[in-house]
């Protein structure tokens, strides 16, 4: 961009839980004045996002504690919160009311906005979560920036714990309003963009899609392997169930040739956990920084990206960051067929197969993959050059210009 913008970024998340976010800083880190409203959500992520902010250089990051320290503020949090879903019961239309009722780290960033009284100069605020977006635009509404949202899943459509059809609402109204009022809104998926467009709002002011791609730095050129096993990865932050686990392990389990499963992540469900650690061809790797990751893969065959329909809404429309991990280091990838991961397949035949959501189905699949393991295993490196279209050197591309379209 030929004059330097300011561009100020919120999130709900932390920097090491939102990829989709820290590929945006780091494309206009040391370029654009960047400021960074984020949250310390304690864990192993305390320590990988210190690495983040340093080599961050340039970028004025401010953390708020989602955690219980200091206490006082995650009670006001929590007791806000609380209160909002009783309040819009009675006000369903109120943007306010359920946006603190949707999320409590909304009212944290209003408090924060409030308490700090920074004076933001931002020409233009990106939106990273939904629980930022109305935070986000009612800064916009006090300075005179132009509002942004980055909509990486469809929220409405998300698995919901507890009152999910208030939930789905307070959501799907939140959207309705704020959507057409912001100057671009980027979608992770084509799928993603059609239900939005579809169910919430079809007056988008320059839609995008970018996908959930990575440099092509974070990879390394695979070897050929001529193991006797084939190699099977999945990764995730949490390894449980409604994730397509439980059918691939079930499947497994009747083939007749020699594998080897390697999971990366840490379990939230100990049943779950006791039952798959039967399989006697089991590795469990605890969650790894990104770089780290993404190089290691070039270890494995096989990528599975085992989405289910019946998790949620948004598993339709879902190509998840693994998908992209899996091809762009070369791998084949097992895809279960939901309806955005069988569209992207088939437009993108010689990167994987598809596979349906059984057993039984997945069994064939398998199957399929050991007649073949010679021929996927050759052509390693020709999908790891070719799956350099989709790097976030390409996709970031659209974002560039988009914002010299209405910034300049």
């Amino acid at each position: 961009m030929n004059k330097k913008i300011k561009l100020l970024f919120i999130t709900t998340s932390s920097l090491s839980t939102n990829p989709r976010l820290l590929k945006e800083l780091c494309l206009v880190a040391n370029k654009e004045k960047v400021e960074v409203i984020a949250f310390n959500i304690g864990g192993w992520t305390v320590d990988e996002d210190k690495t983040i902010i340093i080599n961050l250089n340039g970028v004025n990051v401010q953390l708020i504690s989602a955690t219980r320290n200091p206490f006082i503020q995650w009670l006001f949090s929590t007791l806000v919160q609380q209160a909002f879903i009783i309040i819009s019961k009675f006000f369903k239309k109120s943007l306010i009311i359920n946006s603190l009722a949707h999320n409590k780290r909304t009212a944290l960033i209003l408090f924060y906005l409030l308490l700090k009284n920074k004076k933001y100069k931002s020409d233009l605020i990106v939106c990273h979560t939904l629980g930022a977006l109305f935070p986000g635009y009612l800064l916009t509404k006090k300075i005179g920036a132009k509002l942004a949202f980055d909509m990486e899943d469809y929220h409405p459509g998300e698995l919901i714990q507890e009152d999910d059809e208030a939930e789905k609402r307070r959501r799907e109204e939140i959207l309705k309003r704020i959507l057409p009022e912001c100057e671009y809104v980027s979608f992770a998926t084509d799928g993603l963009f059609a239900e939005t467009k579809k169910s919430l709002a079809n007056n988008l002011k320059n839609p995008i899609i970018v996908y959930n791609s990575f440099p092509s730095d974070e990879f390394i050129e695979p070897k050929q392997s001529d193991s006797k096993k084939i190699k099977f990865i999945w990764f995730s932050q949490t390894i449980g169930r409604g994730r397509g686990l439980e059918l691939f392990f079930e499947a497994i389990k009747k083939v007749d040739f020699n594998y080897e499963i390697t999971l990366i992540g840490n379990f939230n469900d100990k049943e779950f956990e006791k039952e798959i650690k039967r399989n006697n061809n089991l590795i469990i790797i605890d969650p790894m920084p990104q770089k780290e990751l993404h190089k290691k893969l070039s270890e494995f065959d096989i990528g599975l990206s085992l989405e289910l329909n019946s998790t949620d809404l948004n598993r339709n429309y879902a190509l998840t960051n693994k998908l992209f991990a899996y091809i762009q280091a070369g791998l084949f990838v097992l895809a279960t067929d939901t309806p955005a991961q069988k569209e992207f397949m088939e437009h993108n035949s010689g990167f994987g197969i598809l596979c349906g959501q059984s057993p039984e189905v997945m069994l064939n699949a398998l199957n399929l993959i050991k007649e073949n393991i010679d021929d996927i295993r050759k052509n390693k490196i020709r999908r790891f050059n070719e799956a350099k279209k989709f790097s976030w050197e390409n996709e970031s591309k659209k974002l560039i210009a988009i914002w010299e379209k209405i910034l300049t």
